[in-house]
């Protein structure tokens, strides 16, 4: 089955459809050889929706696709959804509808063995325009530790949004029990979760054991480089000695391992080693964020940070190693460098968001769109959902997004899906605070 063909696929027209499914996110759950894989069905408004399984792969449905995806998750034969479709569809083919439900039927059979449980969805591995305002929610939201009072409310507005994949950022020296409540809470919930955060607060005590108990999915490791000189100056003193023991302890509680890999001049130089020594450890998954300085900021402000003009060569290169050697990479948006801050401090504090299809909400339930100014659009604890997706701060950032950012300078970069890198105003311009 081909890529395209996992996506979407298109049934006959029909003068009076039958009643689409009602929006929302649905969870399942379904074992295949003894692995268990966990779909969300997520039903738009207009009748579309998208299947993941595990988050990690992706396919837009037709209103007809998503009744046959749902009705098959429920647990009704082929020939029963046959049954029904057909009822539905006065004059279509038999044959026709019968190799739909079969393609379905083929999708879900597909998708039940990703093979890995990190979500990783680069901005073109959607093929939809993810803001588009028919879709009710981003794919993910990223909020940063906080005690169980304030994020556990959050937790359940994400399901009732629609939103199926959570990351706590976890801050330096985290209440581990609040850690452990935050993912009890999503578990229960039916939410992909995950935590991110720097080794040294990772490997307190038996934190990623509890956490394998309380149902994480992933767990992402800021890795700044291979050399440890490097890695601690960024990263924290004697964090890289901790390195050896922490992806190994992921991996025997059978969690899903991420390194997180901040680009700036010292990690740039250092990053194909960085990578080798990943893999030699069994970690295929990474994500990267660059700190990016404007060409117009002192050499002591940038400190280190990446120039704008050579973002896209750098990008190409981050991409041909990440492509040669064979792994899942996602972009995380990057971050304009902020001169009131160490370098260190910036690359600690990691990027606002995932990536592209995510949003930031804070504690305190502001949501944050993932590029540009540091805007806040609405609070999901007040606010009506689609009251804040149709706010200023996601409009102008819909509009950078949907416009053709690709050039003959860099083409075919997946970086350049969402925004041009060097252009500034596509960068995520403060975290805790607007430059």
């Amino acid at each position: 089955m081909d890529k395209e063909r996992l996506r979407r696929w298109f049934i006959p027209n029909r003068a009076k459809p039958p009643k689409p499914v009602a929006s929302g996110l649905y969870h399942y759950q379904r074992e295949s050889d003894g692995t268990y894989t966990r779909f969300h069905l997520r039903v738009e408004p207009d009748g579309q929706g998208m299947l993941l399984a595990n988050a990690t792969s992706a396919a837009r449905l037709s209103p007809t696709g998503v009744m046959m995806a749902k009705a098959l998750l429920d647990g009704r034969s082929p020939d029963s959804v046959l049954h029904t479709i057909k009822a539905g569809y006065k004059g279509a083919d038999t044959d026709t509808i019968q190799a739909d439900v079969a393609r379905v039927s083929g999708l879900l059979n597909t998708l039940s063995a990703p093979g890995d449980n990190y979500p990783i969805i680069n901005f073109d591995e959607i093929q939809i325009d993810v803001f588009q305002s028919q879709l009710m929610a981003p794919l993910e939201a990223n909020i940063p530790l906080a005690e169980p009072e304030m994020l556990v409310p959050i937790l359940d507005k994400l399901w009732d949004i629609g939103i199926p994949h959570v990351t706590i950022l976890m801050p330096e020296n985290p209440n581990a029990e609040h850690v452990i409540r935050a993912i009890e809470r999503a578990e229960d919930l039916g939410l992909i979760a995950g935590v991110r955060g720097r080794a040294t607060d990772l490997m307190q005590e038996n934190l990623i054991q509890d956490l394998a108990m309380a149902g994480v999915d992933h767990i992402t490791v800021l890795y700044a480089s291979a050399n440890a000189d490097t890695h601690d100056a960024l990263v924290g003193t004697g964090d890289h000695a901790l390195m050896p023991d922490l992806y190994p302890t992921i991996q025997e509680n059978e969690i899903s391992a991420v390194a997180e890999i901040p680009l700036v001049a010292s990690t740039f130089e250092t990053l194909r080693e960085t990578i080798d020594t990943l893999m030699a450890a069994g970690i295929y998954n990474y994500s990267f964020f660059a700190i990016v300085a404007p060409d117009e900021m002192e050499e002591n402000e940038r400190d280190g940070a990446l120039p704008a003009q050579a973002m896209p060569q750098t990008a190409g290169w981050v991409e041909e190693i990440a492509q040669s050697a064979d792994v899942r990479f996602l972009w995380q948006p990057p971050i304009q460098r902020d001169p009131r801050l160490s370098l260190a401090e910036q690359v600690q504090q990691g990027p606002r968001c995932t990536g592209d299809a995510a949003v930031r909400i804070e504690p305190n339930g502001d949501v944050i769109p993932p590029r540009g100014a540091y805007l806040v659009a609405g609070n999901v604890l007040r606010d009506e959902w689609q009251t804040i997706w149709q706010h200023e701060a996601f409009k102008r950032y819909r509009e950078r997004v949907t416009a053709p950012t690709h050039c003959l300078d860099c083409p075919g970069l997946v970086i350049c899906e969402a925004d041009c890198p060097r252009e500034q105003s596509g960068w995520a311009q403060g975290v805790g605070g607007a430059l």
